[in-house]
């Protein structure tokens, strides 16, 4: 707040008054942790036990540890502008959560992609090839990160990192890209009666708009990293228009969890069974230790207007 007499407004300064930015941060990494916990315990559930869910709880997972690390270090670095951590800490903690929830979204498009071309082959799938599936993307972020190691300790160059990101970025894109095109072009050509065929073209199309809330929600602060590594007169960005964006950034970890409630039936009832069984545990506990008003007789010392002491009885 800066107001220098008393004519003058106060004038909010989004770049300085942190104690806003930390709200906002604060208030979604919450949401973030409380999301993706229920997402992960309702994926868990024996109802929603299928092996295309594997994916989804890997995700819920990654999307939970930029709640847990990435948003906290991100405040206690920038926002707080105190070195807490260092710099090169947050940026591997952020660039890990990150990619993994990357790498994870083109494994899920891949396995969407086989599941449509080859219904066949892939309810023959193994769960050692969802493992593989599972474990791949955090391999892959692992060693995107420590291509920021290596240029913190100037092992490379920055034109080398800008060009690893961008193909770390690109890829998984370009992934998303094909197969959801041949996605929705085999369905353009598939007859509509199947039931299994429906339920696997709306979970496909689920899928589709997690993937395109991610790519509409990441892409700018990604874009916006490439462009100050490699625009001199760029560097001067406004600490509004970085805050704002890597809240857009970190927004996308808890949209997953709005878009799985409007579009598949069985996590909402999943999750109406948690909640209601949460509110029942608390009625219960409520039942066997109910809270009784005890009388008591409290006697309390008070000053009279002459100085003398009195005693005054009240019961509750």
């Amino acid at each position: 707040m800066v107001c220098s007499s008393l004519q003058r407004p106060v004038i909010m300064d989004y770049n300085r008054w942190n104690l806003f930015w930390s709200v906002c941060f604060a208030s979604t990494a919450c949401i973030i942790i409380f999301g993706n916990s229920l997402s992960i315990s309702v994926f868990v559930k024996r109802r929603l036990r299928r092996r295309s869910y594997y994916l989804l709880i890997d995700l819920a997972v990654a999307d939970l540890s930029v709640g847990l690390f990435a948003i906290p270090i991100y405040m206690m670095t920038v926002i707080s502008e105190e070195a807490l951590v260092s710099r090169l800490v947050f940026d591997c903690v952020d660039m890990f959560t990150g990619f993994s929830s990357i790498f994870t979204l083109a494994f899920i498009s891949l396995e969407r992609l086989h599941a449509i071309i080859r219904p066949l082959r892939h309810r023959q799938l193994s769960s050692h090839c969802y493992t593989i599936a599972i474990i791949t993307p955090w391999i892959l972020s692992l060693v995107v990160t420590s291509t920021r190691v290596l240029l913190g300790f100037s092992v490379i160059e920055i034109q080398h990192f800008v060009v690893i990101m961008i193909i770390s970025l690109s890829t998984p894109l370009l992934i998303y890209c094909t197969s959801y095109a041949v996605i929705w072009k085999k369905h353009a050509s598939r007859p509509w009666g199947v039931r299994a065929a429906k339920c696997e073209a709306r979970f496909s199309k689920t899928l589709f708009l997690i993937t395109g809330a991610f790519v509409l929600t990441w892409l700018p602060f990604q874009l916006l990293v490439i462009v100050l590594n490699t625009c001199v007169p760029c560097k001067k960005v406004p600490a509004v228009v970085v805050f704002g964006i890597k809240l857009l950034q970190f927004a996308n970890s808890f949209i997953n969890l709005v878009i799985y409630c409007l579009r598949m039936q069985s996590y909402r009832h999943a999750l109406y069974q948690i909640l209601a069984r949460c509110k029942c545990s608390l009625a219960r506990r409520r039942e066997l230790y109910p809270l009784t008003d005890i009388p008591t007789s409290i006697k309390l010392v008070s000053f009279s207007s002459t100085l003398h002491l009195r005693r005054t009885s009240i019961s509750y």
